[in-house]
């Protein structure tokens, strides 16, 4: 395992430095259509408008990366953090702005994907044949969005259709046995576009358990194997209305290891990720816009042990939305909307109750005055099990010049307790009420040309956390006891300078148990990532280096306290243009082959390298 390493860290923080410090100083006057976002406000708004410290990974990001799946995308990401059990498609957790898995918000195209009983989403699964693009949003939304958004909000979209119809395909092979293939239509004809992507993933893997800190696991290999699609239509009806319907699923297949039972038993999860929506979208007048989706979010899984089913647990979320946009005058938009959601749990293991109603109304306001720009916004969500939350939003950003804004955001939020909490037998307890946070941030902003740069000092306050407390001995109950307080810096920059792309981010923050005065289990208090992309002599290649500072764990085994060590990990991509339509690319990941751990006992992959071969009509 790798050791603190503060000189690298300082190394990071001093390249950022070096790369902000010549575009500040010397911006690039180029004047570019801004990336327009929407999940910081729900509706269509430039990046630069955004008062929460939002960032978009978009298609081209994604291409260049060369990444497989959308934790290895995501880890590069300001306020970040993933927590994976073994190699891809095992079991993962996130930490965004040091909240854990249940307090951050998965969206697929607007969806709820998630674990109804253990309060996560399984993005392990998600891989990125299927994804546009990624929209991040840091810090309590719930105003917003309603339960779990506490960290923040990453809405992931699936492909969609434009432009002339097109086709393309991908084949991937390299380390570990691993291979992929991909393949794909979309595109537009007269009023209708579509778009169908398909992809079939698969790797050998490596031993999720490190035997000399587990003597129990299996020390065998442990593959994955994936299948998913995605698929969109949409027709105008006439002007300023349309439909649409959008599809996606991911099947994988994951063996994993257990630090405890016997060498040679065999562990598997098979698992279901999935989002069907139908939507209809009308602006009825020049003032009224609407939008009204029905959709279903799913997430199952089955695990078996020698070949024997051990447990299944499936989650469906029917959701209903109805969303209408009022413009009162320019630049000043109110938002109201009207949610319900019917979440129905099927296990093998007998729960007290196996399904919830959630029905939430949302009204919002954001707007624009000279130099002033305001967004507030107050919510209610009504659970039929344990009552109901109110949240509340208020951000303001001021425009000093063009080029620089300041920005203010003071909201709350809440999680709603899963069903494993609330009604495991022997453990759950009825008598939980939501998790809930209170946030204040505030943010500088520099936007010039290509460059993006900006920083958000944050400060949660968690209250009212959920833990698994000895109430007699060998027993134990999910109790509201947990408190916790995580504040820090964030720093994320996009830019091209001198024929360069450059991405970077660097997170400092104090992620603190209020109670005990201890750091956060697996929170790092130093983080960053710099990734940098150029041409030459035909060729497209990039670097990328991730960095993390140690962290708080417990041994595998016996759950004493362990400290990880700091780590870095290199990247290196190459890309060349065979011809038009045609590419050959080469990823070699962890080029250092770095030891480390994210979580102990739990072996992360050490160096590979991968090559695809890519066509586009």
């Amino acid at each position: 395992m790798g050791n603190p390493r503060p000189i690298q860290l300082h190394l990071v923080g001093s390249l950022f430095f070096s790369l902000s410090m010549p575009v500040l100083a010397q911006p690039q006057e180029i004047v570019l259509a801004p990336e327009v976002v929407v999940t910081a406000s729900r509706l269509d708004q430039p990046l630069t408008d955004t008062i929460a410290h939002t960032t978009v990974i978009t298609q081209k990001d994604i291409r260049e990366s060369q990444a497989a799946d959308l934790p290895s995308l995501l880890r590069r990401e300001a306020g970040f953090e993933f927590v994976q059990n073994g190699g891809i498609g095992t079991s993962s957790s996130i930490f965004m702005r040091g909240g854990d898995g249940r307090q951050t918000l998965i969206l697929i195209d607007g969806v709820r994907v998630g674990s109804a009983t253990l309060g996560t989403t399984s993005i392990e699964h998600v891989m990125l044949d299927q994804v546009e693009r990624v929209e991040i949003v840091r810090g309590n939304v719930s105003a917003l969005y309603g339960a779990n958004a506490i960290g923040g909000v990453i809405q992931i979209f699936t492909k969609q259709g434009y432009g002339a119809p097109r086709a393309e395909a991908r084949a991937m092979a390299g380390s570990r046995g691993t291979n992929r293939v991909s393949g794909g239509y979309s595109g537009g004809v007269d009023d209708t576009r579509f778009s169908l992507n398909v992809s079939r993933f698969q790797t050998n893997g490596f031993s999720a358990i490190d035997t000399r800190q587990a003597p129990r696991a299996n020390p065998d290999n442990d593959g994955y194997r994936n299948e998913s699609f995605s698929g969109q239509l949409s027709q105008r009806l006439a002007a300023g209305h349309e439909i649409g319907l959008r599809a996606y699923q991911s099947a994988g297949k994951v063996e994993f290891d257990s630090a405890f039972g016997t060498p040679t038993n065999l562990h598997t999860l098979d698992a279901t990720l999935s989002s069907y929506a139908l939507s209809s979208e009308n602006q009825f007048t020049s003032s009224w816009k609407s939008r009204v989706t029905v959709a279903q979010g799913a997430d199952k899984s089955t695990s078996f042990t020698n070949g024997a089913r051990t447990g299944r647990f499936n989650t469906e979320n029917m959701q209903y939305l109805w969303q209408n946009d009022f413009s009162l005058a320019r630049g000043h938009v109110i938002t109201a909307g009207l949610e319900r959601q019917q979440q129905r749990v099927d296990s093998t293991t007998v729960y007290q109750v196996t399904g919830r109603k959630v029905n939430g109304a949302v009204l919002a306001y954001s707007g624009c005055l000279n130099a002033h720009q305001l967004q507030a916004s107050i919510r209610r969500d009504q659970y039929s099990d344990f009552g109901g939350a109110n949240t509340w939003l208020t951000g303001y950003g001021y425009e000093i010049n063009p080029r620089w804004k300041l920005t203010a955001m003071r909201s709350n939020a809440f999680t709603a307790p899963t069903f494993n909490q609330l009604f495991f037998p022997g453990f759950g307890n009825p008598g939980l009420q939501p998790e809930k946070a209170l946030s204040n941030e505030l943010g500088l902003q520099y936007a010039a040309g290509t460059h993006l740069l900006r920083l958000a000092l944050f400060h949660t306050e968690y209250r009212n956390l959920i833990q698994s407390v000895a109430v007699a001995p060998g027993v134990f109950q999910s109790l509201n006891i947990g408190q916790a307080r995580v504040e820090g810096a964030e720093l994320s920059y996009t830019g091209q300078f001198d024929g360069w792309d450059i991405r970077a981010s660097l997170t400092a923050q104090d992620p603190i148990n209020t109670a005990t005065g201890a750091q956060l289990r697996r929170r790092g208090k130093t983080f960053g990532n710099l990734s940098v992309n150029t041409t030459l002599s035909g060729w497209r290649l990039g670097a990328e280096t991730i960095v993390g500072s140690s962290r708080p764990d417990n041994n595998i085994v016996s759950g004493a306290p362990v400290t990880l060590g700091g780590y870095t990990v290199v990247n290196l991509t190459a890309r060349y243009p065979l011809s038009k339509s045609t590419f050959i690319a080469a990823r070699l990941e962890n080029a250092f082959d770095e030891h480390y751990q994210v979580a102990h006992g739990f072996n992360t992959p050490g160096r590979g390298l991968f090559a695809s071969l890519a066509w586009q009509q």
